[in-house]
């Protein structure tokens, strides 16, 4: 499970109605082609893992290196995201996402490719679906953020627990859980970023913003499937 980061809070000014609705699609539209970006970076790069033998046996002599690597950028991103220019917070996130490719390339290996689609697919389903509802509810989920964030540490308490334990069915039950929380993570991220572009006009603001808000789905999306993934996949 990789670790995600909240999204900074911006300040709130009042505008129109109907220029709220455009500068809100339009933001919305900036995070999600910077997470498609980020996909396809991560995709790329775990293809290319797979066919390098380099790559493959650097990875799996060096796991933390990767890990702690992202985890540094991740870091690096969410504190400096108020002083960092708009360029060198897309630049992180590239860079991330590329790691993240190197991590997955070796990981995905182990299972069979039609395993590895079936998680890939009712990821999207499950994320587009949850997205979806995070911009069309009249809810107010933002109280949920505090809830998801315990469950998220509980998450990865119980991971660190199995890794000794090794129970399967401990395993199954964290994992279902950890579905349930991203998917909650989807919706109230999706939100969260919308109500961002309503009551933010500054440019350098929102450019920052849309990166910081690709990451956090970027994110939801790679837990729920790393989730799905383990739920779903047969080994190879």
């Amino acid at each position: 499970m990789m670790a995600r980061m909240e999204s900074p809070i911006y300040t709130q000014n009042e505008v129109s109605g109907e220029y709220e609705a455009s500068l809100a699609k339009a933001y919305l539209n900036k995070v999600y082609l910077w997470m498609a970006v980020t996909m396809l970076v991560t995709a790329g790069v775990a293809a290319w893992t797979t066919h390098s033998m380099d790559a493959t046996l650097f990875v799996a002599e060096h796991p933390c290196i990767v890990l702690l690597g992202g985890l540094g950028i991740i870091v690096v991103m969410s504190l400096g995201a108020r002083v960092l220019p708009a360029a060198v917070l897309g630049f992180l996130l590239l860079v991330f996402s590329a790691v993240e490719g190197l991590f997955l390339g070796p990981l995905l290996q182990a299972y069979t490719q039609h395993s590895v689609g079936l998680a890939f697919g009712c990821s999207a389903g499950m994320f587009g679906a949850m997205s979806l509802y995070g911009y069309f509810t009249k809810r107010n989920l933002q109280g949920m953020g505090r809830m998801l964030i315990m469950a998220l540490i509980g998450l990865i308490v119980a991971g660190v627990v199995n890794i000794f334990w090794g129970n399967g069915t401990f395993d199954l039950a964290v994992s279902v859980i950890g579905v349930i929380v991203f998917c909650l993570f989807t919706a109230y991220d999706t939100q969260k970023i919308l109500q961002e572009g309503l009551y933010c006009e500054d440019e350098e603001v929102r450019r920052k913003g849309a990166v910081m808000g690709a990451l956090a789905l970027y994110l939801d999306f790679l837990n729920l499937f790393l989730y799905l993934l383990r739920i779903l996949g047969s080994r190879d």
